[in-house]
């Protein structure tokens, strides 16, 4: 047979297989028994058995078979077997066939490594992946792919429940599997299934004791499931999950606050005494923890913050660029008693200025502001601008003409008598927070000491 003739026969091959004529394939064999061998030949990228597969020619793919078994192990451009192909379109006897065939294929991945299980799951083939699964191939749920991910999160990032549901209940998986997170964000099935605000998929996994138990997982990001939702557009569903979750006993990472069921009893539970006592103490993840503002406002309270920083700097500003007195006549301003008033004015306006703009500097800088202690320093820094700023207005009244100011001290000592009040409340609640830290620590020396 010259090579024109061979590649015709080729060619009318894979035109036979895309048709899937039984008769026509055994027309072919008779005519040259090795065309099926000399498929490796060709420049096609896939042989007639990933075509059959793709298609779901039942009778054409168990003909290739019964005449070239081996067919069943060749890969395409993708490295992708006709298992995964016959996987993907949910073709379930065609999947039996193969795995009849070789027993071997379950397990070969393509360049994603994916094998064919991953696909099911992908498409939500829930008896192919039944089919996958069965017998001694159940240890393929538990196969990774090349992105880290495990058959669980494939069937929740594509929505499939019911598919999730069968690899859970036919599957050999242990249970930390089932709270496993993928290599590149962390992410456990339940993080996903929160994050997508799949509302069925979130009270499915919760219904699982072992998921249930690891609640409060954390990702790379350190969120937990609860946390993520922190993360995606409110509506109706994610205010659904997140009753679900709280009800759950979920706990949110991100301001400490736990949430537990309203029949949950909350049960006092020792310091342990594997833990070395003053590591557990001295961290400055500890103080930390203990001093984080714990206020829901903390965004509104920097805006205001911010605002008011804002305003001081530009009417500071103007008082330099517009300053009091310009109308008086020549002769007041030969007074030393008019020039040292304006001289002090001009130094509390500056004092006022200068510490507007290091709140605001403080504020843009990026210095993380959920902690009770920088709180505190930003509100005093916000009270002494206010009191120079006071100041600068009371020196400022006597160097407009035609304009008199009253009991200048009355004023002055009330404004001083609030701004103290202000400061005070603020060291006493830094002190406090950190009474809490030093009388916690001793107790746990205490024990640890005790237990020893």
């Amino acid at each position: 047979m010259s090579n024109v003739q061979e590649n015709d026969t080729l060619n009318t091959l894979y035109e036979v297989s895309l048709r899937g004529s039984v008769s026509e394939l055994e027309t072919l064999i008779g005519r040259d028994p090795l065309i099926l061998h000399r498929i490796s030949l060709t420049a096609f990228t896939e042989t007639p058995l990933h075509i059959s597969a793709l298609l779901g020619h039942l009778d054409f793919t168990k003909s290739l078979l019964t005449h070239r078994p081996q067919l069943a192990l060749e890969t395409d451009h993708c490295k992708r077997t006709p298992l995964h192909l016959a996987s993907a379109e949910g073709h379930v006897e065609i999947v039996q066939v193969l795995l009849q065939t070789c027993e071997d294929a379950w397990l070969m991945s393509d360049q994603d490594g994916r094998i064919p299980l991953h696909y099911a799951a992908m498409r939500g083939r829930t008896e192919v992946a039944r089919q996958l699964i069965s017998g001694a191939k159940s240890e393929s749920v538990m196969v990774f792919d090349g992105s880290g991910k495990t058959m669980f999160h494939l069937c929740v990032e594509h929505n499939h429940l019911e598919t999730l549901k069968t690899l859970v209940e036919v599957g050999n998986v242990t249970d930390d599997f089932l709270n496993c997170g993928d290599f590149h964000h962390g992410n456990t099935i339940l993080h996903l299934a929160v994050m997508f605000k799949q509302l069925e998929s979130v009270r499915y996994l919760l219904s699982i004791s072992k998921i249930k138990e690891e609640a409060n997982i954390q990702n790379k990001m350190g969120y937990t499931a609860l946390d993520m939702l922190k993360h995606v557009p409110k509506d109706m569903r994610s205010f659904q999950i997140k009753l679900m979750l709280m009800d759950a006993g979920f706990k949110s990472n991100e301001n400490n606050q736990v949430h537990h069921p309203p029949s949950a009893s909350i049960i006092d539970v020792p310091p342990s005494t594997t833990m070395n006592p003053n590591e557990k103490f001295w961290s400055l993840k500890r103080v930390n923890k203990v001093l984080q503002h714990k206020s829901g406002r903390l965004e509104e309270m920097r805006g205001m913050l911010s605002l008011v920083s804002t305003m001081i700097s530009t009417v500071t500003f103007g008082v330099v660029m517009d300053p009091p007195g310009h109308d008086l006549p020549a002769s007041m301003w030969a007074s030393a008693q008019y020039r040292e008033m304006f001289t002090r004015l001009l130094t509390m306006n500056t004092i006022s200025f200068i510490a507007s703009l290091g709140v605001t500097l403080l504020l843009i800088s990026g210095v993380p502001l959920k902690n009770e202690v920088t709180m505190g320093l930003l509100s005093v820094g916000t009270c002494v601008c206010l009191t120079f700023l006071v100041l600068t207005y009371i020196h400022a009244v006597p160097l407009n003409k035609n304009m008199y100011f009253g009991d200048t001290f009355s004023v002055l000592f009330s404004w001083l008598g609030l701004v103290g009040a202000v400061v005070l409340f603020t060291i006493i609640r830094v002190i406090y927070k950190l009474a809490k830290v030093l009388y916690h620590g001793a107790k746990v020396l205490y024990h640890g000491a005790k237990g020893d």
